[in-house]
Order: structure tokens, then sequence, then C-alpha cells
């Protein structure tokens, strides 16, 4: 989701940014390029966070990823193009067919694509949505079974009945939430029903044995507040909080593909804080997309496991980074809605076939935001269970013990640089080891799965 914001006490996911590439993508002499943008396939990202690694380990290999587990994404509105697509979107780039299965826990609504009022403008980003979280948990892990719970709107209530339905029926155990709203817009409060409601669905989903991910959202530390603010459901300690990177791979010297959709042999660069306005390329060209989420919660209490975690703080007193200095560190008070991190900006964005609206047209387009993250961190999920025979649950108390044995073993990059503080604005610095822009950093998923089993 590259962007969140809300009408009344109702989650809302105003628009999923997406820098469309059309239908017919031209050709491209450089692997990994959208014309001004960079853009990856689902096999580059695979080779550049080393899902080949965990594959490896899986009997049957990639094909059989995430055999025998439920991914359950959760999204609001629907998408009557979503089997078509995700179709398409398969045969592109030569995966294997997808075990989908949609569900809405009250009748579909009948939508309306065409763009004209605010409401049908909000339907169109959540299918865009939907696009991402199952093309890309697909593709991680595409033997796994991929369950679309549709909420009836992403008004807080259905989005309650959704996953109250998800907990009740026992669809899976792995779950993905690529939604959220800023803490400083909730009416009344710590005491709204729904907020309780959604809070006691989480607890018993950790008992029973759930991992469940939430995308820290867009709009940088203060997610569009007055000051700082954590957002809900990655403030929920039960969850675990997925934040943002741009994520930079390498290309072997003299590769050339004749179209961005025909991947080409990948290994990790480099990773910094996904904040567009530290990206001198998109602020020279004024395209400011986003940044990643991720601050103190003032609703729920620090974690065990975030107690000798500290954040820097960042403040920016003008439009360029020369203007930003960087605080004393401290232990936050509140829970910290970052636990990891992934690729997450449109430039180093991943490709996905869109057909739903026709306002916008069917092609392939470059998504982005920390929505990217969640989905496909629930698919190195579900390797995860796969490979260990158990439901891991939720894992990330065992990510913070391991502490710098997470670098030293190769488990995670460490990102060190940048922040999620707009210019001019507040945040928080990327620093060594843990901090509150990018958590304890992005997977190296060969290696991590292999602890996590």
């Amino acid at each position: 989701m590259i962007a969140v914001g809300t009408v009344g006490n109702a989650i809302m996911h105003t628009d999923l940014e997406s820098v469309y590439v059309g239908p017919s993508l031209g050709t491209s002499s450089t692997p990994g390029s959208c014309g001004v943008l960079q853009c990856y396939t689902p096999q580059e990202v695979q080779q550049g966070y080393d899902f080949t690694g965990a594959y490896s380990a899986i009997r049957g290999g990639y094909a059989n990823a995430g055999a025998g587990q439920t991914i359950v994404i959760f999204d609001s509105f629907g998408d009557p193009s979503v089997a078509s697509d995700l179709a398409t979107f398969d045969a592109a780039f030569g995966l294997p067919a997808a075990h989908l299965n949609v569900i809405c826990p009250v009748a579909c609504p009948t939508l309306d694509l065409t763009g004209d009022s605010n409401l049908s403008f909000d339907e169109i980003g959540w299918t865009q949505e939907i696009t991402l979280d199952t093309q890309y948990s697909h593709a991680m892990a595409p033997a796994a079974t991929i369950d679309l719970v549709v909420a009836h709107s992403d008004n807080d209530s259905d989005m309650v009945v959704a996953e109250q339905y998800a907990l009740e029926h026992h669809l899976g155990s792995v779950w993905s939430q690529s939604f959220g709203t800023p803490e400083c817009t909730f009416t009344p409060g710590a005491s709204s029903p729904w907020f309780q409601q959604n809070n006691r669905i989480y607890l018993e989903a950790a008992s029973q044995g759930i991992t469940m991910f939430a995308s820290a959202g867009d709009l940088g530390a203060t997610l569009g507040c007055p000051s700082n603010s954590a957002g809900y459901p990655a403030d929920n300690p039960t969850n675990i909080a997925v934040g943002g990177t741009y994520l930079d791979l390498n290309f072997a010297a003299g590769a050339n593909v004749s179209s961005p959709l025909q991947s080409a042999n990948s290994t990790y660069g480099h990773e910094t804080t996904w904040n567009d306005f530290e990206n001198s390329t998109l602020a020279g060209d004024g395209l400011i997309f986003g940044v990643t989420g991720g601050a103190p919660s003032q609703y729920f209490a620090s974690p065990h496991y975030q107690s000798f975690s500290k954040v820097t703080p960042y403040t920016c007193s003008g439009p360029t980074p020369s203007s930003c200095v960087a605080g004393k560190a401290y232990h936050a008070s509140g829970r910290v809605s970052t636990d990891v991190a992934y690729d997450a900006g449109v430039d180093g964005g991943v490709l996905g076939y869109y057909s739903a609206s026709p306002a916008l047209g069917a092609g392939f387009y470059i998504f982005g935001g920390t929505s990217a993250g969640s989905p496909q961190w629930a698919a190195i999920a579900a390797i995860a269970d796969q490979v260990s025979h158990a439901h891991l649950g939720d894992f990330v108390s065992t990510l913070y013990l391991f502490g710098s044995l997470l670098y030293l073993g190769g488990a995670f990059h460490d990102i060190t640089v940048g922040s999620n503080a707009f210019e001019p604005g507040t945040g928080f610095a990327a620093t060594t080891g843990y901090d509150a822009a990018t958590g304890l950093g992005t997977p190296n998923v060969g290696v991590l799965v292999h602890w996590l089993a």
C-alpha cells in the first residue's frame, strides 16, 4: 500500500500508487529497467533475496514451495479479474498455476471500477491491492493455497467480520494484511469496539499458532498525522510489522533482455530505507511515491522482544537531506511498528498484471509500497512452516533473540542508510542493528528458513 487514510473510524486504503508500464512493454537493453524506473520480475526478486536457497531444501524444488500451506490474504470489495489476472501473470513469467480461493463472508459487492466517484476510486485501489497481494504471495510460494478473504467494505466492522471468519473457519496458518490506519485517527480511541474486537481476534489467532504480517504504512513515520504515529494493525504486538526498503539488484555484466518481462540473473546489491525524498533521481524528477512507516505506539506498550531495541529520532527542517539531523537514540515506551522490512519502492518495484478497471486499461504495472512486503513475508512463513513441518506462529521474538547473529549468520541484511522522515518532517533514522524505519532488516530467505526450521 503506497498510501493510507481514514474516513471516520474506518480503515481506508485510499490509493495503491502504481506506475503504468503498458500492455506492450517495448524493448529494454538494461535488465531491471522500465524507463526511468527500475522494475523487477518475480525471478529477479527470488534471486536477490535468495528464495532459491530455500527452494533447494524442498523436495520438488520451487514448484512445490509452500505445498500443504495456506496463506490467508485480507482485502476489501473484491476484484472480478483476480483469477484471470493471476493466470495471465503466471503465463507471462512461467509460474505454476495458482490454487486460489475467493471467499466473501458477506455477499461479494458489485463494484464500480469506472473511476467516476470517490467510492469507485477507492474500489479501484483495492483491486490493485488484491493484484499485488495474490500475485506476489503466489510467485514466492507457488504451491501454497491462497485464500483471499474479501471484506464487504473497508469499514472497520467489515474488516473484523472477515478476520473473525478466517479464524473461526481455520482457513490457514499465515495471514497477510496490507492495510492500516494511523493511530492518530482512532475514534474514540482505545475504547472503540472494533479495536477491542480486532485485538481479541489477534490474541486468539496467535494462541492458535497463526503467523500474522501487517504492512507498516507508506506515509513515513507520521502517516499523515501531526506527529509520529504508528499504524494499526502493524502496531499490535501479535503482528509482525513489515517496513520498506529500496532494493537495488546486481545484474551480470553484459546481460541484455528484450523486455522487462524477461528475467535476467540477479544477485543482491544493496538496500536503503524506502524514502523517495532521499532518492535523488526521483526527487529531482518530482516523483515522490512514498516513505516507509514505523513509529512507537501510543496504544501498545513495548513488548518484551523490543525491550533492548533503541530508536533514533531524525528531524528534517527543510526539503533536502542536508537539512536533517539525527537525535539521541532511546528506548521507546510503546511498541514500535516495524519488525522486519522488504523491497517497497516503486523505483525498484515489482511487475504485476492488472486489468480490473477500464479507466486504467489492462497491462503490466509497477507495484510498490509496504503492501509488497506483507504477502511476500507470508510466503516466507509458509515455506518455513513447510520445511519445519510445524506452524511456527509468531516467530518475531525468536528473530529479536538472535540479535547480531542474524547478520553474522547471513539470515538478514542490516539496513543502515536512510530514514522514514518526510522532508521537512520528523521520523527515525536507519542504524546498525534494529531501527524503527526498517526493523531488523530484510531476509536472506535461504538462510532464514534454515534457522527458523
